[in-house]
């Protein structure tokens, strides 16, 4: 396992999507999304998907230089139109839009089309939190062609990952989030399991013949993933993918060759809900802290050190990180210096190694 300044990191991953055609506040956008990933120790969202970003670009799937634009608007709704851009800048954009008419009018219900993959879903939580905005977002759509998950008692991929995150922001500490996909693991971890050399938690895949695995490799063979929790999570998933894609009319905003065979016809939807909308802000977020203080007052189980709320492993794997460093697999980094090689940059002037013995 290596281990890389963040800083360095992100400055590699601006110069990579520069030399693909992104304009310098768009690479800087997406750079910071990945790294921010791995900062949170979700690495699977991470500076991982550099590679295949952009293969993207070339195949034509993402366009690098696309900005997103409002389709249709009213006081409380809006559609953004994400261009096929990037779907970090489409979704922060769609955030910001949200977050903007949940403080003015209570709440606000944005969706996107024309849409790819939008990563860490936590992010846009977190930055709704950060405006005293509670916030829900869902991300559809991901079957067709590039469907990975079988429904419950399904031997035959139908979905995507179908994720959704949850954010509430909380006084004097930061925010509660819940970020999961509705299947056992997210595809982003299998690739990391793969990197890694590592077995698949038991229930997470099935084979192409639709038999249980803990291999990696077999999803790469055919393989598809199961939901969380059975039945459970499959509801989720359905509810996922009618918000996602159904509402936001995303089928209807396909194009030949745009998106991929994952993204072509996704769609996410987010719903923000200002904390003022139904008694005093303050008041609001002195009780999650309260909330939260009772949560971390329980005492722990055997085998648990103490009672953790979500988002909280994440903001202290940040803090740790951003000390010691981003661990990157071997087998990643070989792939990104192979990435940027081809796009003509020498990593080691980013002081980054050209090669693992490096």
């Amino acid at each position: 396992m290596l281990v890389f300044p963040a800083e360095r990191l992100q400055a590699l991953t601006q110069a990579i999507f520069e030399r693909v055609g992104a304009p310098p506040d768009i690479a800087q956008r997406v750079a910071e999304a990945l790294v921010e990933s791995n900062l949170a120790g979700h690495d699977s969202h991470g500076v991982i998907r550099i590679p295949s970003y952009v293969e993207a670009v070339r195949r034509g799937h993402v366009i690098p230089d696309a900005r997103p634009t409002v389709q249709k608007e009213s006081a409380v709704l809006a559609l953004v139109d994400g261009g096929w851009a990037f779907g970090q800048v489409s979704a922060a954009f769609a955030t910001d839009l949200a977050v903007r008419k949940a403080r003015e009018h209570g709440l606000a219900v944005v969706g996107i089309v024309r849409c790819t993959h939008i990563g860490r879903l936590g992010e846009y939580p977190t930055m709704a939190a950060a405006q005293n905005v509670a916030s829900l977002i869902v991300a559809g759509g991901f079957g067709g062609p590039g469907a990975t998950a079988a429904p419950y008692g399904g031997a035959r991929p139908l979905f995507g990952t179908n994720p959704l995150a949850i954010g509430f922001p909380v006084k004097d500490r930061p925010p509660v989030i819940i970020d999961f996909a509705t299947t056992a693991v997210a595809a982003g971890k299998i690739q990391v399991a793969l990197a890694k050399g590592e077995p698949l938690p038991p229930g997470a895949i099935l084979d192409r013949h639709g038999r249980p695995t803990t291999d990696p490799r077999d999803y790469y063979e055919g393989g598809m993933l199961l939901p969380f929790g059975g039945h459970k999570g499959y509801g989720l998933a359905v509810a996922v993918e009618l918000l996602g894609r159904v509402l936001t009319g995303a089928d209807l905003f396909a194009e030949p060759g745009r998106g991929g065979p994952v993204y072509e016809r996704s769609g996410v939807l987010i719903l923000a809900i200002a904390t003022g909308a139904f008694q005093d802000v303050e008041t609001v977020l002195a009780e999650a802290a309260r909330t939260v203080a009772r949560i971390k007052a329980v005492p722990p189980a055997e085998g648990f050190a103490e009672v953790l709320v979500p988002g909280e492993p994440e903001f202290r794997t940040r803090a740790e990180r951003l000390r010691t460093g981003l661990p990157v697999p071997e087998t990643t980094w070989h792939a990104i210096v192979q990435t940027a090689q081809s796009l003509g940059l020498d990593v080691s002037l980013f002081g980054l190694p050209a090669t693992v013995g490096g």
